[in-house]
């Protein structure tokens, strides 16, 4: 247990180094950007708040939990994006003391590397039990290049649980193969049990992708250990898994109300715009220094998924050292006849792959002309000259039981994560493959999945597996006189390839059509004045000027948390119906004032804040005088920010 703190508090100090300058200004600086981030520190406060009424005795919050105050009148608004619960439970008490948004984000961000470096570290450990090894796996995990790009998508980096939930049912495993200790079991159980919920919690992509993957490590444990016909170790993963879904379910009705109500479906465009490319494995992300410029395969959105060179050697060797321990019995008389078979297994593997690259390959032969394309016909070949293989070589069948005990679910589920990340079609440099697509049968058979746009968010499992594969290769090199060096080396040129350094902070982009936002947050009691004029009044029905403009509404979001009003305003996956035409109807008031006076009125706005400065003409202060023209009073003004009232009728 030492040498896990230990472990943890290294973890502890390569965060604060990775994220460098955030940690100078915890409380004040926004990890990586003003976007999506933002969006985040509004849903953390909107749960912490209600959390804190429930825990205080006012049952009420229940019911309106999920009906977030942005996209006034709709509702069960929470349900448009993630709801971000798990994590909001995590930092409940430093918001109970702070009430800082601003802060609470930053912990659990740079939390979510901490914790995924301790869980690969335990995880690996249990598999090799050799804590330098594991170490190395946790580096590999928690500081994995895929993560960078994703800063500003807390749900995405909140995969710590993956590896903890392995590792109690690896635990479990242990402990119930073990005479008399089937009361012992429940602990590491229950431990996976939390992990699954925590992680389904606090990211819809993982409850979906990950869970299969479970369900299969479960099974090889107990296949690989033989211990699938105790029936009291049925009853006890039955109980888990039950838990497990009382505790998930709830918080997934009103998802399903809101597909109901808003008929959401993902289009396959869509689909496949969010798939990873073949070639998104060979594309780092831009500003990375070492690879950035080099390893620019095919960019395209979510595609930076390069693992890094020191992950791919590391996870080559932990396949390549795996140790057989079964006799291997002779068959000399058709040895050479195998040998061949899984010679010809081979060349079709390596032709797939090279049909996956190249998408049609073609050799004229003379005779005839060989093409190359069809990876599906190539690989089923192959898997049928490997069966003929296994069933008539005896040996065969005891290296690849072996191969399986040892390494094989890890290795499967590495390219099976990579497979699916693909999307429905899979695609390499942008043009189709002929291929079949597993996630397409996803997509059409498993409710849910039609309402996810990002399969190129399995990339996570498959760096999980990477690192775990990768400890096995430490664990390998940690044999040698000089492993410790080695290591150490080795995670330094990790770090070296994968990190940005300096980290961003207050990230933000220029617009065109409107004023940049300035490039910072103000902490609730610090928010600009106009929002604590605000703050006083009842009753709140907001609208914020300009909207429909995302830079301008996620902030409006962020300074709900100040007066905790409703608004007009939004920002998430999905936008209600009415969203797109109020938009329309208030982006030239001056234009249209008898039209914007209309639809303010019908929306049962009691408030207008005009951010006059965010034009980059005199459009801001026209509007702002025919609000007052059409009747609207102005309040309070700082600068070029305009509280009004409307007259109520």
């Amino acid at each position: 247990m030492r040498r896990a703190w230990h472990a943890c508090a290294a973890y502890v100090g390569l965060a604060l180094i990775a994220t460098w300058p955030l940690a100078r200004g915890l409380s004040r600086d926004v990890a990586w950007d003003l976007g999506d981030s933002v969006f985040v520190m509004w849903a953390l406060a909107w749960d912490c708040e209600h959390l804190l009424a429930i825990l205080q005795g006012d049952f009420s919050a229940l019911a309106t939990f999920f009906d977030a105050n942005i996209f006034h009148p709709a509702t069960l608004t929470l349900a448009y994006s993630e709801h971000f619960i798990a994590q909001a439970v995590q930092v409940l008490p430093i918001w109970a003391v702070t009430r800082n948004p601003i802060l609470c984000y930053n912990l659990l961000f740079l939390s979510t590397f901490v914790l995924s470096g301790l869980g690969a570290y335990l995880l690996v450990r249990e598999l090799t039990g050799n804590p330098r090894a594991a170490f190395v796996a946790g580096v590999l995990f928690a500081f994995a290049p895929y993560r960078i790009p994703q800063s500003s998508h807390l749900q995405v980096l909140s995969s710590q649980w993956m590896p903890f939930a392995l590792y109690g049912f690896r635990r479990y495993f242990a402990v119930i193969g073990e005479p008399g200790t089937s009361q012992k079991g429940w602990r590491p159980l229950t431990g996976a049990a939390a992990s699954l919920v925590a992680l389904s919690l606090s990211c819809g992509y993982y409850l979906m992708f990950f869970s299969p993957f479970v369900a299969a490590y479960v099974l090889w444990e107990l296949l690989q250990r033989r211990v699938w016909r105790r029936w009291t170790i049925w009853m006890h993963l039955g109980i888990a898994a039950a838990a497990v879904l009382v505790l998930t379910v709830p918080f997934l009705l009103p998802y399903v109300a809101v597909r109901d109500q808003l008929q959401i479906e993902r289009g396959r465009g869509e689909l496949l715009r969010y798939s990873a490319d073949v070639y998104s494995y060979a594309t780092a992300f831009s500003e990375q220094p070492v690879w950035g410029r080099t390893a620019r395969a095919f960019p395209k959105p979510e595609g930076d998924l390069f693992p890094g060179l020191v992950a791919m050697l590391l996870a080559s060797i932990g396949v390549a050292t795996w140790r057989r321990h079964e006799p291997v019995p002779r068959t000399a008389p058709v040895r050479i006849l195998h040998r061949v078979l899984l010679a010809a297994s081979v060349l079709h593997v390596v032709a797939a792959v090279a049909a996956l690259l190249y998408r049609r390959l073609t050799f004229d032969l003379g005779l005839f002309v060989l093409s190359i394309s069809n990876i599906d016909q190539l690989l089923l070949r192959a898997a049928v000259l490997a069966l003929i293989v296994l069933i008539f070589a005896p040996g065969a069948r005891v290296r690849v039981a072996a191969f399986m005990r040892a390494r094989g679910f890890f290795v499967l589920a590495l390219l099976a994560a990579m497979w699916l990340s693909l999307g429905p079609a899979p695609q390499a440099l942008g043009r189709p493959l002929d291929l079949i697509g597993p996630y397409r049968l996803l997509y059409e058979h498993v409710p849910g999945f039609d309402g996810l746009r990002v399969p190129a968010r399995f990339a996570m499992i498959a760096v999980l597996m990477l690192a775990v594969l990768g400890g096995y290769g430490a664990a390998a090199l940690s044999r040698w006189r000089a492993a410790t060096p080695v290591l150490l080396a080795l995670s330094a040129a990790f770090l070296a390839e994968s990190l940005v350094v300096p980290f961003t902070v207050n990230g933000t982009e220029s617009l065109r059509e409107f004023a940049t936002p300035e490039a910072r947050l103000y902490r609730p009691e610090r928010a600009p004045a106009v929002y604590q004029a605000l703050a006083h009044e009842r009753d709140v029905v907001l609208a914020e000027l300009p909207l429909g403009q995302s830079d301008y509404d996620v902030r409006a979001m962020f300074y709900s948390i100040v007066h905790h009003g409703r608004i007009l305003n939004g920002y998430s996956g999905f936008f209600p119906p009415h969203y797109g035409q109020l938009a329309l109807a208030l982006s030239d008031v001056p234009g249209h004032p008898g039209t914007a006076w209309d639809v303010l009125r019908a929306s049962g706005a009691s408030h207008v804040i005009v951010h006059e400065g965010a034009w980059l003409d005199e459009q801001g202060r026209h509007t702002s005088a025919a609000l007052r023209q059409l009747g609207a009073t102005e309040v309070f003004r700082d600068g070029t920010d305009v509280l009004m009232t409307l007259r109520r009728e």
